[in-house]
Parts: C-alpha cells; sequence; structure tokens
C-alpha cells in the first residue's frame, strides 16, 4: 500500500515539497506519514485505494524512493522525487549505456528540428538512450529521431501521463511505447502542466543523463535551467551553434562562452565518452528481430544481392524487400549497385 499513500500524499502536496520529504526521511513510510499528516489535520478525506486504482487501470506503476526500482542517479540529485509515475519499460532506467538529453526551445526553427531530429537519429542509431520532455519544437524532433530507428527514448512530463494521453502528443507517446520507451511524470493523474512544473521537470532529465546536448536555446529558454542542472550534478554539456544574429541561439551560445562544448557532429559528443565511433556496434544495441539477425549473419560473411540473399536465408523475395527497406532505414545496411552490405 506504500504507493496508495504515496499517490495520495502527492495529489494534495504537489511536488516539490520539502516538508513531505523530511516527514518521509523522519518516518520511512508513506503510510505512517499519511496518518500524521491526518492526524494534524493536514489531509482532506480522500479514497486512498480509489484514487491509486486509476493509476493501475491506464497500466502506470508507482515507484517510489525506497525501491529498488528507484533508479540511483536521482538519489543523488538535489531535491530528489519522493516518486514517480512511469508507463512503459522500466528496466530502460538499469540500463547500462550512455543516456543523452537532448533540449531546446519550443518555438524551434526549421534547422533545429533538422538538427534535433538528425543527433537523436544518429545518437540512437548508436545504442544511445534520449532524454527529453515531450514538448513541442526541440523535445519533440528529439524523440521522432529516436522512434525513427526503431530505438528507446524517455520522455519526461511536467503534468499527469493521463493528460498526453488525452492529447495531440499521444501518437508520438504510443510510438515511444512501441519502442520499448518510458514516459514519467512526478506529477499524479489529471495535474496540469504549469510554468512552474518545468524547472522541476528539468532537474530529472538533467539527473537521468549523462550529457545535455542543447540545441536552440533563447536567452530565457528552460533548456538552459536543465543546463545549470546538469553541470551542477557533473553532467556534460554539449551546444549546437546557431546564426550569431538569430535571438533564438543567445542562451546556447551563452553556454559556449561559459565553456560548454560546441559540437556540429555526433561523433564530438562521443568522443567525450572515450567511445570508439567508428566501430559502430549498433547491431549489438539495437533490437533486432529473429529475421533481421539472420541477415545480419548472412551479411557477415560477404555482401550479397537479393537473389542471394533470398536463396541462403529462403525468405521470399517480396518479404525481403520489405525487410531490408527497414534495415537501411535503421543505418544497418546499404545498398550499392544491387548488393547489400553491413554497414559497420
Amino acid at each position: 500500500m506504500e504507493k496508495a499513500y504515496f499517490n495520495v500524499i502527492n495529489q494534495i502536496f504537489k511536488p516539490y515539497q520539502a516538508s513531505i520529504l523530511k516527514l518521509y526521511q523522519k518516518f520511512r513510510s508513506f503510510e505512517k506519514v499519511y496518518d500524521y499528516l491526518k492526524r494534524n489535520n493536514k489531509l482532506k478525506e480522500i479514497d486512498i485505494e480509489k484514487e491509486y486504482e486509476k493509476v493501475k487501470k491506464l497500466d502506470i506503476e508507482v515507484v517510489t524512493l525506497s525501491e529498488n526500482g528507484y533508479p540511483e542517479v536521482l538519489k543523488n540529485i538535489d531535491s530528489p522525487p519522493l516518486g514517480f509515475y512511469a508507463l512503459g519499460n522500466l528496466k530502460i532506467l538499469k540500463e547500462e549505456t550512455l543516456f543523452v538529453a537532448i533540449v531546446g526551445t519550443r518555438k524551434a526553427s526549421n534547422y533545429g528540428k533538422e538538427t534535433s531530429f538528425r543527433f537523436s537519429k544518429g545518437l540512437s542509431n548508436l545504442g544511445v538512450i534520449i532524454v527529453s520532455g515531450l514538448a513541442y519544437g526541440i523535445d519533440e524532433y528529439a524523440h521522432k529521431g529516436a522512434v525513427d530507428v526503431g530505438s528507446k527514448t524517455i520522455a519526461v512530463l511536467g503534468e499527469g501521463i493521463d493528460l498526453v494521453l488525452n492529447s495531440p502528443k499521444r501518437k508520438l507517446v504510443e510510438k515511444i511505447l512501441e519502442n520499448d520507451g518510458l514516459i514519467i511524470s512526478e506529477y499524479s493523474l489529471s495535474t496540469p502542466a504549469m510554468p512552474y512544473h518545468f524547472p522541476l521537470r528539468n532537474r530529472i532529465i538533467a539527473g537521468l543523463s549523462n550529457a545535455v546536448l542543447v540545441i536552440e536555446a533563447p536567452i530565457d529558454s528552460g533548456a538552459l535551467i536543465t543546463a545549470n542542472y546538469a553541470l551542477k550534478y557533473g553532467r556534460e554539456i554539449f551546444v549546437v551553434p546557431g546564426e550569431i544574429t538569430n535571438k533564438n541561439f543567445e542562451g546556447s551560445h551563452n553556454l559556449i562562452k561559459q565553456g560548454a562544448k560546441l559540437v556540429t557532429s555526433i561523433e564530438d559528443i562521443l568522443v567525450e565518452f572515450g567511445i570508439d565511433y567508428k566501430e559502430k556496434n549498433k547491431v549489438k544495441k539495437l533490437k533486432l528481430s529473429p529475421r533481421e539477425e539472420i541477415i545480419i549473419e548472412s551479411l557477415q560473411v560477404k555482401e550479397k544481392t537479393i537473389e542471394e540473399l533470398s536463396k541462403e536465408t529462403n525468405f521470399p523475395i517480396q518479404d525481403l524487400l520489405v525487410l531490408l527497406t527497414h534495415m537501411e532505414i535503421k543505418g544497418l545496411i546499404k545498398n550499392k549497385e544491387g548488393k547489400f552490405y553491413l554497414n559497420l
């Protein structure tokens, strides 16, 4: 019932509440915190089980601070969330790979959107997990870049998860979930997005990530808050430059002046973590279907025409055309003069 008690407390005392954290540190139990608050007339009457059923009905998990599933990286940040709501693949938080946050303005230019998409797609193709905030603009295209190559991505919200499931963002959320991604929020169901929620959300984005990549951030951008958290937590900060006369890049260029690393390609990011991008071990990190694995195995011996692949794998040519097209989009193979090669 700890999760149910957390849910009720979180509904009434919206994050972030330092007083609730102090009570939890004292009692080490949300049930005991709830009883204390009730005795002191700080809680209104609420049906604990009924409220928790609403969460479970949507297949949303509640993860509290004391659980094994709670990410260690979040425990070590300032003001760690007492708990959060999660929809999708929670195991992603335990993966031993590189997590990169991509953040920037909601009012992004086409250049910013395309850059966000390209960086996300390239990094995702190499097994990097992209973290962002599911806002319009840079965030949206960061998630789209990841799902475009069938990769996992984490979206951190500043509102209740149920609200995005009933919003224009639903299609993107479904794509994220289809690709074993994760949607998380510190906020209880039906909590609307408020301006002051996003700075709090940004500490979670920075906390989950090994690095933050800023793309197109004006001087008052929330992306700069994420970068400041990242700096505080000892994470790497990367910035994609833009036109020096464009106000949408003023915040970005200020970060570069303050020592953030200017990047123009994914290689600039990977070398900072000692990753040899030329080796491109994406075949191991991407989730492959059994048929894709058979094709990879065949092409590891030598390049082949579609007819040769069909003969060796016993896959009909029509099926192979579809498979090979998807594998080209993922960047796993390339087609040159009628022969297919591994793109490693």
